[in-house]
């Protein structure tokens, strides 16, 4: 008998009962402890290099994330209302029965058994008849088994049940599948069906245990709703396994699954009907179409044919149970077992388990949401299209990490780790008060079946016709009759398409988050007569200490006039010995992206190593009447002789100052004519006439009388890319200026990069390093974006201006990523308006530095200032002050921090 029951092989089974929720919190208390040390560990470390971290590209991770995260929360809160609100109230209509109509008369049992352990088949049927010894009911059970020995084992455990005359048990041998015996089973069941409706038939694995009270607790439901046509059970596995990881990622499982079903029930559905153990009305099953979905159900895809389902039997029911509108319960209070032994290792198990798992689930969920969301109910439906779209959306945050801790910055992987251990903490809380036990592994296997899973759930959508279920050392295959698609191509696409959805998908996180960009010269692939030229093909070779700026000069005049033309520098260094002058639209420099392109510049003076200038028109206009400081049409007659204007030129409009005008402004020294404070570039929209409508409205008003308009000829669509621009002194290091506010080598005012007159320019990934004045000088500059930008020290700081990032008489201009360090000021000054500045960080002031500034505004600042810069972190410039008048009202700093060196906590400036 030995042989039969496997007394020897069976384990020592502990008590089975479902944990509290005081078991589940003290189990909890370790884990947490322990996490929230690790993150806060994190935290306090990186916390000093917060500033590095650009706001925006957690902003878009986040943005990525509203929906999963979203959809968590929902989800806790529905389990919620369903836990304390609506199964209460269900549990309370069926205590209204009475006691001698709670049960149905007749129950039916159908277990696919196949070559299971004799212990566990033991276990398991012991368990049912003990169920139904409590129960006044006839019962049958249909057992699809695989082999002889299955046979031998339930029927010595039959033999051994007293009530058995109660129970008739019908052995089936499963030879053609599992599918083609439940639909023997199923026939078997209709053949002793008597049409009581109320009859319930229980599906369940040969095992799977149940503990006492199971059947008494489940089968009144149907009696009592007779829309319920379905409801499955909390699970709660026995494994036989040495592996703890394999043990507490079936708990993980587990508990995370007992909080989404209680959410869909809440609905009136489930997203399951587990085979372990699942109960149905019985007048649904025995229906002719049913048994026939459960025996073949068929599924054609454009890719992968036609194909038969092996397994998922389970949603082959539920699937149908949705499309006729069957109400569907999960009752939390309810435990049913898993008995499993696993010799199988870990990491082999956590794979193939969940392929077959997706697989089953991709599968059936399209034709699901093919039902609409009227059929299966709002959230039920959306519930179903998450599944289709979680298994990206998991990997968007750790992916988006890994890539900016690449590309950008490594502190953004350490900081979402923090962030992701945060989130599994309160997942793992609130599993624990649900009354699932966690551990130290809980966490790690959170994320490793996020990612994991995800990469897994990717590969089964794309191989939805490959299905396998084994069951030891036996293997169940596919049905030889799956008809596929004919050729070659149909057989390459699964693996074609999913490298190209991987590929997508790492492209858009790279656009999303800033890694890679959008072509910067779209003239450069729009316009086919725009030319791309190699600077070596015209002597700029680098290395080899001769000037570069001349050839460099030559070629840029070979190209103006011209549709425009891109200059690719080679890596390396190249030598300035005078100033490179870009004096044409269209023109720009695009350094080497493989080995950087260094422009080095040895000449002194007061000059620039690379200029770009326009210039202003000879000819004058005059304002024909007043206009207000908020209009946009202007009227406006030439001088005689003067071409008349026309629709995307750009004017320059001047109000010259007055005592009236410089004491609203608050001036209590400065009193000059020159320079005119009231002034503004603007670009011409359309003209009408002698009425010229403008892109913006000046901001003050215009007299006729006194109001100088001037047409510009600026430079326009200038781009400069991925350069890095150094001046050196004779003799002089950076240590030795650092922190020196004067003017250390005065024949030396070279700026870095400077802009005269000129609009519509893009300037990106550019590096200056010790500018002789100004590292980049902006005066008359409009609609021009300034992005990656990284400004590193200069050898002149002191009166006179020197050592600025200038921005001065410039307008609507956008700044994105500037980096300032060791300089005077971040400057702006002179009637620049409307520009905005986003995501700044150094260790010098943003300074507003007078002359009627106005409207500027500057938002993501992260500021560590040493002690020896004397301004405070926002400076504005007083009425008293002797180089110019106090600014304008609208300038507006936000979200400013600062710190200094030896501090790691951040305050906020004072703005």
């Amino acid at each position: 008998m030995e042989g039969v029951t496997g007394r020897r092989e069976r384990p020592a089974l502990p008590v089975m009962r479902r944990f509290g929720r005081q078991e589940g919190l003290v189990s909890l208390v370790i884990p947490l402890l322990t996490y929230a040390s690790v993150a806060g560990g994190i935290w306090y470390a990186m916390w000093p290099y917060f500033y590095y971290v650009k706001s925006e590209h957690f902003i878009v991770l986040g943005l990525f994330a509203v929906w999963r995260y979203g959809w968590m929360l929902t989800n806790y809160f529905r389990a919620t209302l369903y836990t304390f609100y609506k199964y209460p109230r269900l549990k309370k209509r069926v205590s209204e029965l009475p006691v001698d109509a709670r049960l149905p008369s007749q129950v039916f049992f159908i277990i696919p058994s196949y070559r299971e352990e004799p212990w566990v088949i033991q276990e398991s049927f012991q368990s049912i008849f003990s169920n139904l010894s409590e129960l006044d009911v006839q019962a049958t059970i249909v057992v699809a088994t695989g082999s002889d020995r299955d046979d031998e084992v339930i029927r010595a455990v039959y033999e051994a049940y007293p009530g058995r005359k109660k129970v008739e048990l019908v052995l089936q041998r499963q030879e053609q599948g599992k599918r083609i015996a439940m639909g023997h089973a199923l026939r078997a069941l209709a053949r002793r069906y008597d049409d009581t409706p109320d009859s319930v038939t229980i599906f369940m694995d040969g095992d799977s245990y149940l503990p006492p009270g199971t059947l008494a607790r489940s089968l009144p439901f149907f009696v009592r709703f007779r829309s319920l046509g379905a409801a499955t059970t909390d699970e709660v596995a026995f494994i036989n396994t040495r592996s703890s990881l394999y043990r507490e990622w079936f708990n993980l499982k587990f508990g995370q699954r007992h909080i989404q079903f209680k959410s869909h029930s809440l609905s009136n559905k489930v997203l399951t009907l587990t085979g372990r153990f699942s109960l149905f009305r019985t007048s649904i099953l025995v229906e002719e179409e049913f048994i026939r979905q459960v025996e073949n159900d068929v599924i054609s895809h454009w890719l992968h044919g036609t194909f038969r389902f092996l397994m998922g039997d389970d949603k082959s029911t539920w699937f149908y149970l949705l499309k006729n509108r069957w109400d569907m319960l999960y009752l939390p209070d309810v435990v049913a077992y898993s008995l499993e032994s696993r010799g199988d290792r870990f990491w082999q198990i956590s794979l193939s388990l969940p392929y077959r798992w997706y697989g089953n689930t991709l599968r059936n969920n399209a034709r699901a949401l093919a039902l609409g969301w009227r059929t299966t109910g709002l959230f039920p439906w959306l519930a179903i299209l998450d599944q289709r779209i979680s298994m990206w959306t998991s990997l968007v945050g750790i992916t988006g990490a890994v890539l900016l801790s690449l590309f950008k910055s490594f502190v953004y992987l350490p900081f979402y780790i923090a962030w992701a251990v945060c989130v599994r903490l309160v997942q793992m809380t609130v599993i624990a008060w649900r009354g699932h036990p966690v551990s130290l592994l809980t966490l790690p296997l959170m994320l490793y079946n996020q990612w994991v899973g995800a990469v897994i759930k990717i590969r089964a959508s794309f191989n939805l016709a490959d299905q396998s279920w084994s069951k030891g050392a036996s293997r169940q295959d596919g049905m030889p009759d799956r008809r596929p698609i004919p050729g070659r191509l149909p057989r390459l696409l699964p693996r074609v398409g999913m490298l190209v959805s991987y590929l997508a998908f790492f492209f858009f996180l790279m656009l999303s988050e800033g890694i890679w960009k959008w072509p910067s010269f779209p003239q450069a692939w729009a316009d086919p007569t725009v030319r791309v030229v190699e600077a070596v093909e015209y002597g700029v070779i680098p290395d080899d200490g001769k000037d570069d700026a001349r050839p460099l000069n030559r070629l840029i005049g070979l190209l103006k006039g011209g549709a425009g033309a891109v200059i690719r520098l080679p890596p390396g260094r190249l030598d300035l010995a005078q100033p490179v002058v870009i004096d044409g639209d269209g023109i720009a420099l695009r350094g080497s992206k493989e080995g950087g392109t260094l422009l080095e510049a040895r000449f002194p003076g007061d000059t620039a190593m690379l200029m770009v200038t326009g210039r202003k028109s000879e000819g004058r206009y005059h304002l024909l009447e007043d206009a207000a400081d908020d209009s946009t049409v202007i009227r406006v007659a030439a001088v005689s002789g003067e071409a008349p204007l026309r629709p995307g030129e750009w004017l320059l409009l001047e109000v010259p100052n007055d005592r009236r005008f410089l004491s609203g402004l608050g001036a209590s020294r400065w009193d000059r004519p020159y320079p005119r404070l009231r002034q503004v570039m603007l670009r011409i929209g359309g003209v009408e006439g002698d009425r010229v409508r403008l892109s913006h409205p000046p901001g003050f008003v215009l007299p006729a009388a006194s109001t100088r308009i001037t047409r510009l000829l600026p430079r326009r669509g200038v781009r400069l890319e991925g350069l890095r621009l150094r001046y050196v002194v004779p003799g002089g290091t950076e240590e030795g200026v650092r922190g020196r506010y004067e003017n250390t080598r005065p024949d030396h005012v070279v700026d870095g990069i400077r802009l005269r007159w000129v609009t519509d320019c893009a300037l990106e990934g550019i590096r200056v390093e010790m500018a002789g004045r100004h590292p980049l000088n902006l005066d008359g500059v409009a609609g021009c974006r300034f992005r990656n930008i990284s400004l590193q020290g200069a050898w002149n700081k002191g009166p006179g201006g020197m050592g600025y990032l200038r921005v001065a008489r410039s307008y609507f201009n956008r700044f994105d990523d500037i980096e300032v360090r060791d300089l005077r000021h971040l400057a702006i000054q002179w009637s620049s308006a409307h520009n905005r500045f986003h995501g700044v960080s150094g260790n010098v002031d943003i300074n507003f530095h007078g002359g009627y500034s106005h409207d500027n505004r500057i938002d993501s600042v992260r500021l560590v200032m040493p002690a020896y810069h004397p301004w405070p972190p926002v400076y504005r410039t007083p009425a008293d002050a002797h180089w110019a008048p106090p600014d304008g009202p609208g300038n507006e700093v936000h979200d400013c921090r600062y710190r200094h060196p030896e501090e790691k906590s951040w305050r906020r400036c004072d703005t």
